[in-house]
């Protein structure tokens, strides 16, 4: 039965530098350094899905000051593993390990025009993917680093309204990054039609 586990220190490195570099685009990629140094704060839960010894996903979760709204940063499943349901199982364990006192964000990419069918098909996918599992679709969506994402919900209890979860959104960017550096990469909301804020 696969069991909920964090990672440890020398877990993590290897997880990053074998998977997430693997599994995620540069341009998604979270520097390590900044991923230890929120983990060492006590914001940033790095936990490995295994069964007995064996690896078979991780999931990264950033968590707000107060606890009550965790983003998923990455969740991905070893490839050996892929289309066993592994991602579904995942998603259970981090909810129940979080909920129902804790709300949970995703980013997604979003299908966007001129992307090609099979990007599409993938983002579709992924989209349909954290539905299945509860996740409800919000209205908005972020641009980070140049990445159009829709933006998911899941919660037991949902008490927090769209407009509080995109400040919350916006305020764990906010807390992690130069004023100037956030004002030019981060845009929660996305401004529509293609353009930035």
């Amino acid at each position: 039965m696969p069991e909920l586990r964090l990672l440890t220190d020398s877990q993590l490195r290897q997880v990053y530098r074998i998977h997430v570099k693997r599994d995620f685009p540069r341009s998604e990629r979270r520097p390590f350094t900044s991923i230890r140094s929120l983990r060492r704060a006590g914001r940033y839960d790095t936990w490995g899905v295994f069964e007995g010894d064996a690896l078979l996903a991780y999931a990264f979760l950033w968590r707000t000051a107060e606890g009550n709204c965790a983003l998923l940063d990455y969740l991905a499943v070893c490839p050996e593993g892929r289309g066993q349901g592994l991602g579904t199982q995942a998603l259970e364990l981090l909810k129940a390990r979080y909920g129902p006192a804790c709300t949970l964000l995703a980013e997604a990419e979003a299908p966007e025009p001129g992307i090609s069918p099979e990007k599409d098909r993938v983002r579709r996918r992924r989209l349909a993917f954290y539905q299945r599992a509860g996740f409800r679709l919000m209205t908005y969506q972020a641009d980070i680093f140049h990445v159009r994402y829709a933006m998911l919900v899941w919660s037991e209890s949902c008490v927090l309204d769209e407009e509080t979860l995109q400040n919350t959104h916006r305020g764990l960017y906010q807390s992690q990054m130069p004023p100037v550096l956030f004002r030019r990469m981060i845009h929660i909301p996305a401004a529509h039609c293609g353009k930035k804020e």
